[in-house]
């Protein structure tokens, strides 16, 4: 797939607005399930009171005065979205699986080093963002300036820079966007579909089927970040939570007891 006969538009700029069409179209989908209770078995978050009008705003600044501006920069200087037109099935995969692991670590050290800091979470404004439930959709968007810089846009371009770039492949940059718009808009729905694979009544094989597909399909790990605060800080849908892991500070490794001690040390 090539751009080659709309050269004039930089790639950049049509994968910005592949993502929007994704983000925007995704993020309807749930407010419409959300305000005709659709889906209502799989809502397990209700706790926002800010209305889809009432959030769209500072959620369409953020997308369009630093996200886009960040993403044609890069292609300027020529660090992304240049190259090849085309990329093998085995550069696709590694640069797919470097962009996972890159994200999972960049978003990881920004979230939890930086934004959660006793010092800097309400400087940097990511308190705005947990002043929501994670129960709208659009919500994953509703951030401070600079939030959505060390959140959004550091964790998507930092990664694709350090894996090459992704070359000029349409194809890659599509499926990354709006997987990525996916993602993020699904962890703050209020929906967990994972619920559809709890049952407490299968047995053997079954039952370890149901444990992996709703391991795969939970929203759980980011609604627990909301709910809890200092847990699961890159773990989530899409994402293979290594960071979480690795420094156990994944919601289902860090005791209730444990993560209250932490909070009342670092507001001491």
């Amino acid at each position: 797939m090539s751009l080659e006969p709309f050269g004039y538009i930089p790639l950049s700029l049509f994968a910005w607005a592949a993502q929007m069409i994704a983000f925007h179209g995704i993020g309807y989908a749930f407010e419409w399930c959300d305000s005709t209770g659709r889906l209502r078995r799989f809502k397990v978050r209700d706790l926002d009171r800010m209305s889809y009008r009432a959030l769209l705003p500072r959620v369409l600044f953020n997308q369009t005065a630093i996200l886009l501006p960040s993403m044609l920069a890069v292609e300027y200087l020529g660090l992304a979205f240049v190259g090849a037109p085309h990329l093998t099935w085995t550069a696709l995969v590694l640069t797919m699986i470097g962009m996972l692991i890159g994200h999972d670590v960049v978003q990881y050290v920004a979230h939890r080093h930086l934004l959660h800091h006793p010092a800097l979470m309400n400087r940097l404004g990511h308190a705005l963002h947990h002043q929501t439930g994670a129960s709208k959709a659009i919500s994953a968007c509703y951030q401070s300036s600079a939030d959505f810089f060390f959140e959004i846009v550091l964790p998507y371009l930092l990664p694709l820079v350090l894996v090459g770039g992704g070359g000029a492949s349409v194809a890659f940059h599509l499926w990354t966007t709006s997987l990525g718009a996916l993602g993020g808009l699904y962890e703050h729905s209020g929906y967990d579909f994972g619920l559809a694979f709890r049952d407490p009544a299968a047995t053997g094989w079954r039952k370890r089927l149901n444990a992996a597909l709703d391991h795969l399909t939970t929203s759980m790990a980011h609604g627990y970040h909301h709910t809890r605060g200092n847990v699961s800080f890159s773990d989530g849908f899409g994402t293979p939570g290594i960071c979480d892991t690795l420094f156990k500070t994944r919601w289902d490794l860090v005791p209730e007891r444990v993560r209250r001690r932490e909070r009342a040390a670092a507001s001491a």
